[in-house]
């Protein structure tokens, strides 16, 4: 009897049990419906906001401008910077901008006829006799007048026939030496050693025949002036351009006065050199722009370019060698004439 209560106590037991576990996951059935509900609902809450929010869109669309905005405002100032950094040149920049070629004789190729005022060991003939480096006050040929000149308008060097020394007076049938400008050897030595001519010849000559006392002379173009020994400075001047245009009919011909020769003494005194003959710089170059006129050849009035016998000691070595400021003086001038 005992062990039949005992069972259906433990049997009503287990159905009590049973209901409350069906009803526990009846509960939990509708707590997970209502969750996945109210996950759609907030979805298609969220999706109304966006969709009926007039704003949304253009919020959208500004932040996107604002972002490209700003990649290129970065970009342009980086432009800018880099255009800055372009125009800004350093000394030695805009030193070599003004030094490019200038046109048109960029090219052309250039000879030089001069005494010891031109010459440089290496870029005239073997054997002229030279100046500098070895004297004076230049020992860079870039600092010579004539390599600056060649530089700064782009020419090409076809010979410098510049002799230490040399006159343009003197024996004009010479075929050896090259001393005398007026002679056959410095004719022929202004082309270039490959065969090449001229098409451009710059003559700087005539203060050595100052400091030799060589004689002005009468020069007359109604008679030539016959071939030999030329006493005179300007019949030899006129024999020079004559031979030139004669060698090198298609070459333009340049002559340049001569830079005042100047001396000073120990009490400080400064003065004009004058020879024995009572002249100065300033009559020989009278001569030479006259017959330079009178041959149809172009004048460069370098006495003009800035050196004085009241600067000498400035940009000359003895009164008569420029240094490199007093070479670059004659340089400026020189390029005047082919800007």
């Amino acid at each position: 009897m005992k062990s039949k209560k005992r069972n259906m106590i433990y049997m009503a037991a287990m159905v009590l049990a049973f209901a409350l576990m069906l009803t526990s996951c009846a509960a939990s059935a509708g707590t997970e419906e209502n969750t996945v509900e109210n996950i759609s609902n907030n979805s298609s809450e969220q999706k109304d906001s966006q969709d009926n929010s007039p704003q949304s869109g253009t919020a959208q669309e500004e932040g996107s401008t604002q972002a490209e905005d700003s990649v290129q405002n970065k970009t342009d100032a980086q432009r800018e910077g880099n255009s800055g950094d372009k125009t800004s040149m350093t000394d030695d920049e805009a030193k070599n901008e003004e030094q490019q070629p200038l046109s048109p004789w960029a090219g052309k190729k250039v000879s030089i006829c001069g005494d010891s005022i031109s010459t440089f060991t290496g870029f005239i003939p073997d054997y002229y006799s030279k100046f500098y480096p070895e004297n004076g006050d230049i020992t860079d040929v870039n600092d010579t007048w004539w390599m600056q000149v060649i530089k700064r308008t782009g020419m090409e060097l076809c010979r410098n026939a510049s002799f230490s020394g040399s006159t343009v007076s003197g024996q004009s049938q010479d075929n050896h030496e090259g001393r005398y400008s007026c002679g056959n050897q410095r004719m022929a030595d202004l082309a270039s050693e490959e065969g090449d001519w001229p098409d451009i010849i710059i003559i700087l000559m005539g203060a050595n025949d100052l400091l030799n006392h060589i004689p002005l002379g009468a020069y007359n173009s109604a008679s030539a002036v016959e071939e030999g020994y030329i006493q005179t400075f300007s019949e030899a001047y006129a024999l020079m351009l004559d031979k030139m245009k004669t060698w090198y009919p298609d070459a333009e011909i340049y002559c340049c006065t001569i830079a005042e020769v100047s001396r000073w003494n120990d009490a400080g005194e400064k003065f004009p050199f004058m020879n024995e003959h009572g002249l100065t710089v300033k009559d020989y170059n009278a001569w030479i722009t006259a017959i330079a006129q009178e041959k149809g050849a172009k004048l460069i009035d370098v006495y003009n370019c800035g050196i004085t016998y009241e600067n000498a000691q400035e940009y000359t070595s003895d009164g008569t060698h420029p240094n490199a400021a007093g070479a670059k003086l004659i340089a400026d001038k020189v390029c005047e004439t082919f800007q």
